[in-house]
């Protein structure tokens, strides 16, 4: 590399958001670099683990929805665009008791924007879904827009079609600073400076080693620590591909799981946040949502028996599937304190555009979050529906 490079626009980090970003930029014919520390597709962040969920009726809010649609069209572009399957629709099934979030969250989300969905009682669930063991005090809810997004395979042909339209791709470079400027921010690589009007900072866990300044921002961003495990399927009790599903416990815990993506040999399940009454592990203050904190340069404790044996009692919630996991992976959740992303400028970081916080439901959004920071940095505004996650939304 030469001492110095100019460009329009950097991305630094090509995970989920970035390397949508990067392809809309491309796509629009700006003139843009990316930056990546591993190489696409890697398994040291959080874009990876082979499938995410996408669901519509959204329990974490029904002000999601309008950019979860948005997030549709713009995985529909890229499919057509890399003429490769990303998004497989398999309609989700939401479970717990009728106040959960889970079905109460997906049923205010589905009225207020008028989306289709069924509610099913255990009976219901029983016949349609035998898959799930149900208390007599729990329910369903199900929706037809809803499926599993590959991790892997979207951030890959984001990548390439950026390429291809013409954007320059660093891998294996390690970003060491970011100098914020109004006019002309500065990133470096070692004794490489890369000059640019704008820079797009969608780094994941390592958001507040690059930018210090963010690490108190809303009360703290902290990186934890999750565990996936892939259960054997012994019993594929019916020939359909079975939805995606969510299932709030009684103690809270919220936990999910896919159909599965290779073949009906496993399934794959994680805990989403545990509930106020389970023992909470060292390193995780009791009654919180919050796990082991993880120092990103170092990643993710392995899996352990413990692990294993805290995924499998959930998996007794589950007919044909065996308690023991095949395998099981470690990954990061990179969380705000309102579990709110953060997208969008600070005025402490002039010719920034950031993006970060996504807390462990961001990646069906990456295609829309791309889209909204690439049009942030080319015009410096979007009509994508981000305003919820100003990163000014806690001053004051």
């Amino acid at each position: 590399m030469s001492p110095r490079l100019d460009t329009d626009t950097v991305v630094v980090g090509l995970g989920a958001m970035g390397s949508q970003a990067l392809w809309r930029l491309a796509r629009n014919g700006v003139d843009a670099i990316g930056v990546e520390r591993f190489s696409p597709g890697h398994d040291r962040g959080s874009s990876h683990g082979e499938s995410r969920i996408i669901r519509t009726a959204y329990l974490e809010g029904s002000e999601y929805v309008p950019l979860v649609r948005a997030a549709w069209r713009a995985w529909d572009e890229l499919q057509e665009a890399a003429g490769t399957e990303l998004v497989v629709r398999t309609g989700a099934l939401m479970l717990g008791r009728p106040e959960s979030p889970a079905i109460a969250g997906s049923v205010t989300a589905a009225e207020r924007h008028g989306l289709s969905y069924a509610r099913l009682s255990p009976a219901d669930l029983a016949e349609r879904h035998p898959r799930h063991r149900v208390r007599h005090d729990e329910e369903g809810v199900f929706e037809e827009a809803a499926g599993v997004v590959l991790p892997e395979r979207a951030v890959l042909a984001a990548v390439n079609e950026a390429r291809r339209a013409g954007a320059r791709v660093l891998t294996g470079r390690t970003v060491t600073r970011i100098e914020p400027d109004p006019d002309r921010p500065r990133v470096w690589i070692g004794d490489t400076e890369i000059r640019a009007r704008r820079v797009i900072v969608t780094v994941g866990a390592w958001l507040t080693r690059l930018l210090p300044g963010l690490a108190d921002l809303g009360g703290g961003i902290r990186v934890e620590r999750r565990v996936l495990g892939w259960f054997p399927i012994t019993d594929p009790l019916s020939a359909s591909l079975e939805p995606v599903f969510a299932r709030d416990e009684a103690d809270g815990t919220l936990w999910y799981g896919f159909p599965s993506m290779d073949g009906g040999r496993t399934l794959k399940i994680g805990i989403h946040a545990e509930g106020p009454e389970t023992r909470a592990p060292e390193g995780r203050r009791p009654g919180s949502q919050w796990g082991e904190p993880v120092d990103p340069d170092i990643g993710p404790r392995p899996p352990d028996a413990a692990d294993a044996r805290r995924l499998g009692a959930l998996v007794a919630g589950l007919r044909g599937v065996a308690p023991t996991p095949e395998r099981t992976v470690s990954c990061m959740y990179t969380m705000t304190s309102d579990e709110h992303f953060l997208i969008g400028r600070h005025d402490e970081l002039p010719g920034l555009v950031l993006a970060g916080g996504f807390s462990g439901h961001g990646f069906k959004f990456a295609s829309a979050v791309g889209e909204a920071l690439a049009d942030l940095a080319g015009e410096g505004r979007t009509d994508l529906p981000i305003g919820m996650f100003d990163p000014h939304r806690w001053d004051g």
